[in-house]
């Protein structure tokens, strides 16, 4: 049977159930029993008992049919017994069960987990077994597509950092650009997708790739680090013989891959701020080949200022629409110019981007973190917009990425001069989209002092199971200047706007993408789409064209087209 693949899947401890229904050879385990239906989608197999299986069967089809929406005729369920287990050398006395769910080419992820997480719910209630013992992976298991001690979940944290990886990878570029290490997929996605804005060029991602090791931060570091030595060092010869085109596509490009290479520093390694001046210095050489194209401005902000860009078609200096753009949790102004300020000028737009408190400059430089008041950064930002001979006053829009899509609502809920917001994707409240990221007992635990260790302690643990946590609960430490976990959260908290949404007037953009799974963002999108009072249009991302990812990462072109139409609807710029 092809629970084998379960070898590569699961703790030590269950190997031995798997090999009694996986290997013929193995005469302590007898299956048997059942009807056999030729291609069943549900096989599950559990030790004999007094259960009334076409009972149990019929309730689970049932349940399961109710909460997937999938039409009980179209799932077959096969039940079969073995007689014994046999595991760490002793006979076992607890029961596990197994089930193994054929997945037509059509479901989604996200419907694999929720028929994962119905049938193990439904087998517990109707066998009166724990969930922790009901183990659930498809036929041919992908990523995430395990359940496991009482949830879907992923191979990476059952069997640890293995010395050799899932994915028999060689020494080819070609073959390194994917990894193990969500974090590190997720970041290489990002970069790939800037390549049509010049950001990137995939043969030195390739080359870069092919020298990180999976999980190996250090690596990663000197990888991207080294090839953004070497363009930025090219750039600086094409600069000093005057070809001028040359030498800014590639400080473009070294701006990001320096970029890259802080990923993992930032607020804990001076490494991590050098990188950055690095690439914020290229993007500044690339800005002065741009002939006026892009300008770096500073706005006026209480006692200091934001750093941001002016980017547009020319340098006539005549009146556009404006697109104010900004990031959210972990971006800076340059990453947005190749996200979508490119092509935006493109369009006839001018852009104004800008960082505000616990971005770039700002938290790297300042050390100012963010504040849940946002409508304190963005309204200075207006102001100074105003000033501007490029500005046309009454066609002003504003974008927010990520986190950002808490941040600009909450903007436009007291800030009444933008004509249009967009919000990729919408947030009501982000400390409710990380606590989904935790148990239970994290959130029960936010500002109950006596509980702050046990949060913390609970935290700490679950971001050295997973990497992409690891890496997004660091982030926001250092940005929110919070010292544990316990303090983060409860500074968390302060950003909702569950009361301020309602009083936006401007109209509204709501971008989501089908696979979020960063802090529940596509369920965050869809309730703050919902709460809205304003005029409003709902667009959503999927996986037919590979923008289904958070902010539809990897595919900005393809998201800023469908944007950018939208805008070009209201805002009609003059070509």
């Amino acid at each position: 049977m092809l629970l084998h693949v379960w070898r590569y899947a699961i703790p030590a401890f269950l190997i031995g159930f798997i090999a009694l229904l996986g290997s013929p050879g193995l005469a302590v385990a007898n299956a048997q029993g059942g009807i056999n239906p030729a291609d069943p989608m549900v096989r599950i197999t559990y030790s004999k008992s007094n259960l009334d299986v076409p009972a149990v069967l019929a309730a689970v089809s049932r349940e399961v049919s109710a909460s997937t929406g999938l039409g009980e005729e179209l799932i077959t369920y096969y039940w079969q017994t073995f007689d014994a287990v046999h595991c760490m050398g002793k006979p076992a006395t607890d029961k596990p069960l197994f089930v193994d769910l054929y997945v037509p080419g059509f479901f989604t992820d996200d419907l694999v987990a929720k028929m994962m997480t119905a049938i193990a719910e439904s087998l517990a209630k109707n066998t009166g077994l724990d969930k922790k013992w009901v183990f659930v992976h498809t036929h041919f298991p992908l990523q995430g597509q395990v359940y496991i001690g009482g949830e879907v979940s992923h191979w990476d944290n059952y069997r640890g950092k293995p010395e050799k990886p899932v994915r028999e990878m060689s020494d080819r570029a070609m073959d390194k650009f994917l990894f193990n290490d969500g974090a590190f997929v997720f970041q290489c996605l990002w970069r790939a997708g800037l390549i049509a804005a010049g950001g990137a060029d995939l043969g030195e991602m390739l080359t870069i790739t092919s020298q990180v090791k999976d999980y190996d931060k250090e690596s990663w570091h000197q990888a991207w680090n080294g090839m953004a030595r070497r363009v930025r060092d090219a750039a600086d010869k094409d600069a000093a013989a005057g070809h001028g085109v040359s030498a800014m596509q590639q400080y473009f490009r070294a701006t990001e891959y320096y970029r890259a290479s802080s990923i993992y520093l930032f607020g804990s390694d001076p490494r991590g701020a050098t990188a950055w001046q690095d690439g914020r210095d290229a993007f500044l050489k690339a800005a002065q080949l741009s002939e006026g194209r892009i300008r770096p401005v500073r706005i006026p902000y209480e006692k200091t200022t934001l750093p941001g860009y002016l980017a547009t078609p020319d340098n006539t200096k005549r009146k556009r629409p404006l697109l104010l753009i900004q990031t959210g949790l972990d971006g800076t102004a340059e990453d947005l110019y190749f996200i979508i300020a490119a092509h935006a000028v493109k369009r006839g737009y001018a852009c104004l981007i800008y960082e505000g408190p616990g971005q770039g400059e700002m938290i790297v430089k300042q050390g100012l973190p963010f504040r849940f008041d946002w409508e304190k950064v963005v309204t200075p930002v207006v102001d100074f917009a105003l000033t501007l001979p490029e500005t046309d006053p009454k066609r002003m829009a504003i974008i927010g990425y990520s986190m950002g899509g808490y941040l600009v609502p909450r903007a436009l809920a007291f800030e009444k001069r933008i004509a249009w917001g967009i919000a990729d994707g919408g947030v009501v409240s982000p400390f409710d989209g990380v606590m989904t990221k935790f148990p239970a007992e994290v959130m029960k635990g936010v500002d109950v002092p006596a509980q702050a260790a046990r949060v913390d302690e609970i935290v700490t643990q679950e971001m050295g199971k997973h990497p992409e946590l690891n890496q997004f609960i660091s982030q926001m430490l250092w940005t929110f200047d919070a010292k544990t976990p316990s303090a983060l959260f409860s500074k968390l908290k302060t950003f909702n706007q569950a009361d301020t949404m309602g009083k936006i007037e401007t109209e509204m953009l709501v971008v989501n993408s089908s696979e979020d799974e960063v802090a529940a963002s596509n369920a965050q999108s869809t309730l703050f789409f919902n709460g809205l009072k304003a005029k409003k249009t709902y667009m959503e991302f999927d996986a037919s064209r590979g923008t289904q990812f958070h902010c539809q990462l990897g595919a900005p072109l393809a998201s800023s087209e469908r944007i950018l139409d939208w805008l070009d609807e209201r805002a009609k710029p003059e070509q």
